[in-house]
């Protein structure tokens, strides 16, 4: 059983530790997200119909002409989901960057300095994750005016504390570190610490973050349009055509399901995305060499168990003879 355990310790320390390959997860959402990419360039330089022009008949279903059918006035439903998808893939991107910019700045700085100026910003940072989202963009939409700037605007500050949050904690872990001690001792200053040495090694839980705070975007920005607070008329988004549609739901049910499936998509793919990268950048263990260290380490064990067993029965056997 040494020589087992022996052996297995070698081949493991002579092979090369690998990352593991993106999983389904990831090439699933990174796929859809790639595609309502491709499809809402596609729209944007070379539409089929006007987005606002009639195309067809009122009502139609889908045709050769219209291949998701037409609307109440007859707009071609297809190019308009398709700029509908492209408000809304870059209003969650958006504000998802604009949150990570922010709340990543804060966090670094939160983590790095510690003392009372990360009491400061923890407080400030729970008492905005206290505050509601949706309602928190309503007040910026009724003092900024409404529109897809100000929503990217007012997502961007409502999720920056989530991603200070998530980023301080890393950063408190590693300013402690050799390599960090070792930069102070050479003089090198804290700003230059925190870029060129901590940041680099806490970007595993951002690209996760960012990928979960883009999917609730685009379900906020559905609701909010849906209100009538969001993307405002004539471009296209999904939660208003479900607001305008919704008299027109037995008439022709494509009309709601079709925008509602556009939301769908959307937020699974940024949430596939995220398990993906969560899959990929977390650190994982070898089964097979803990299972085989665990039978090298049960080994000694039973033979000195063994041992002290046979012992035992001598002894036993010297006294009754005795």
């Amino acid at each position: 059983m040494t020589v087992t355990r022996e052996l297995a310790l070698a081949s493991t320390a002579g092979r090369r530790r690998r990352r593991p390959h993106l999983g389904p997860s990831f090439w699933a959402g990174a796929g859809i997200l790639a595609g309502i990419l491709l499809l809402a360039g596609w729209m944007s330089l070379w539409p089929p119909y006007d987005p606002l022009a009639t195309a067809g008949p009122p009502m139609s279903g889908p045709s050769a002409a219209n291949w998701l059918g037409t609307d109440n006035l007859g707009r071609d439903t297809f190019t308009r989901l398709a700029l509908a998808a492209r408000t809304s893939l870059i209003i969650s991107g958006a504000g998802a960057l604009l949150g990570a910019i922010v709340g990543t700045t804060l966090g670094l700085i939160a983590g790095y300095v510690g003392g009372w100026v990360d009491a400061v910003i923890m407080r400030i940072v729970d008492a905005l994750l206290a505050l509601p989202a949706i309602l928190v963009a309503l007040v910026v939409g009724v003092v900024i005016g409404n529109g897809a700037g100000p929503l990217i605007l007012a997502l961007g500050l409502v999720f920056a504390p989530g991603f200070a949050r998530v980023m301080r904690a890393p950063v408190i872990a590693m300013r402690d570190r050799d390599f960090v001690l070792a930069a102070r001792l050479s003089g090198v200053r804290g700003p230059r610490i925190v870029l060129e040495h901590l940041l680099p090694n806490v970007l595993t839980p951002l690209f996760v973050q960012f990928a979960s705070v883009a999917s609730q975007i685009v379900l906020i920005e559905a609701a909010l349009s849906y209100l009538g607070q969001g993307v405002q008329a004539p471009e296209p988004s999904a939660g208003r055509m479900i607001s305008e549609f919704t008299r027109f739901m037995q008439v022709q049910p494509l009309l709601i399901i079709l925008p509602s499936l556009v939301i769908i998509l959307l937020s699974a793919a940024w949430n596939l995305l995220a398990d993906g990268l969560q899959d990929w950048l977390a650190p994982r263990r070898e089964p097979a060499f803990s299972l085989g260290r665990k039978r090298a380490d049960r080994a000694p064990k039973n033979s000195s168990t063994r041992e002290n067993s046979t012992t035992r029965g001598t002894t036993h056997t010297e006294e009754s003879q005795l």
